[in-house]
């Protein structure tokens, strides 16, 4: 590759084309080409401005010439409470992942907010005005939140709306109802938000009404073909939480399942959402088991 070259990955945000403008029209100015590593394979070594899909598509880059843009998810342009909203979500997170793996990777992190940033080899760009920033009233907090700080402790709610309900549900999406009544299946399974690596933990809460019968319900927290799972025996109608507590090795999407654990012949489940937590990696909490159940410790 040439000496003169940068490799961007630039995060969707309101402020992500005015920035992919203003440093297509920088790089012009210098007389550097640009290309686009694409989203699937590593694109060869180039000189020139790259704007990269992946982490991986940047290590043809020395570390100096690696640079990522990122923004709040407070102002997130995606409007979480439309049609179509959680594909756009999922497509977030992976990039949102890939750029917290770059960081990691010795990348500098530059705030897509600001209007002017310095960047490695190209210098000082500044952008144009670019989308407006607004909070959206109809959720409160971007699932995507987790991704505002990479510290442990920083969390983000899961609502109900971007999970999936294998069966249908009765209710509001805001607040589902599900009928256990049938075989073994995931009543409730998503969002496939894509995690970064580390230690990752879900609290769920939930209403179980069995219906004078008893709910054997079984959760798990993971991704790919690897869950840790508790099990839950509720024989009494009322509001429950549920807490599962994972390591993720590489970034992946998560997936939180529920099911009978058991055909059973009534019950009603609701599902409240969840929260999901950024752990520390030597927290002194036990991890829960992948290789057998867990009997739950429900309120």
């Amino acid at each position: 590759m040439s000496e003169a070259g940068l490799c961007v990955l630039v995060t969707p945000s309101a402020a992500g084309s005015a920035w992919q403008e203003a440093l297509i029209l920088r790089a012009h100015q210098l007389g550097w080409g640009v290309g686009d590593t694409g989203s699937d394979s590593p694109a060869p070594p180039v000189g020139g401005l790259v704007f990269a899909h992946s982490h991986a598509a940047m290590l043809d880059f020395p570390h100096s010439a690696r640079a990522v843009i990122v923004d709040t998810t407070a102002t997130d342009p995606v409007d979480p409470s439309q049609p179509g909203t959680p594909e756009a979500i999922m497509i977030r997170s992976h990039m949102l992942a890939e750029a917290e793996s770059a960081a990691a990777g010795g990348a500098v992190v530059l705030n897509a907010a600001r209007y002017v940033l310095d960047f490695p080899a190209l210098g000082r760009v500044e952008r144009r005005e670019g989308s407006p920033y607004r909070i959206h009233p109809s959720v409160s907090e971007s699932p995507l939140a987790l991704f505002d700080e990479t510290a442990p402790g920083t969390t983000a709610n899961w609502h109900p709306r971007w999970f999936a309900y294998s069966g249908g549900f009765e209710g509001s999406v805001d607040e589902p109802r599900i009928d256990m009544t049938g075989r073994m299946r995931p009543m409730v399974h998503g969002p496939y938000i894509r995690l970064p690596a580390g230690r990752w933990k879900v609290d769920l809460d939930f209403t179980v009404d069995p219906e004078k019968a008893h709910a054997p319900l079984l959760f798990e927290w993971g991704s790919g073909a690897d869950y840790c799972r508790i099990m839950a025996e509720i024989r009494y109608r009322g509001v429950y939480n549920v807490s599962l507590d994972r390591i993720w090795p590489e970034a992946d999407a998560a997936q939180l399942r529920i099911w009978p654990a058991h055909p059973v012949f009534e019950g009603q489940f609701g599902f409240r959402g969840c929260r999901v937590t950024r752990m520390a990696m030597d927290d002194p909490a036990p991890l829960t088991p992948t290789d057998r159940i867990v009997d739950a410790g429900v309120i």
